[in-house]
């Protein structure tokens, strides 16, 4: 069981490592790192569903990172979207005086 668990945990780091390019290739298409952090982390859940799956109580903790992942992106939208209002609002006032 030992030895399942470690070759488990291989194969995870090298999923991990083999996404890297995918991870930086997000990074650039994303202007956002937080974004292009959330879409990184789905690819490799969805992608390697079984490996997770071996570890503890997987349907928990997959829907508890999936909602908190969720709840990043939705605040880091309303966020990004509060803060470029605020700078074409701040833009705006300055072009009309």
């Amino acid at each position: 069981c030992l030895q399942l668990y470690n070759l488990s945990l291989i194969q995870l780091a090298f999923c991990v490592y083999f996404y890297k390019e995918t991870f930086t290739i997000l990074y650039y298409l994303f202007t956002n790192f937080s974004h292009s952090l959330i879409i990184f982390f789905n690819i490799i859940i969805i992608e390697y569903y079984y490996l997770i799956q071996d570890f503890c109580l997987f349907s928990h903790l997959t829907s508890s990172i999936y909602y908190s992942f969720i709840t990043l992106y939705i605040f880091l939208a309303i966020t990004s979207h509060s803060c470029n209002k605020h700078f074409y609002s701040t833009h705006t006032e300055q072009f009309i005086n």
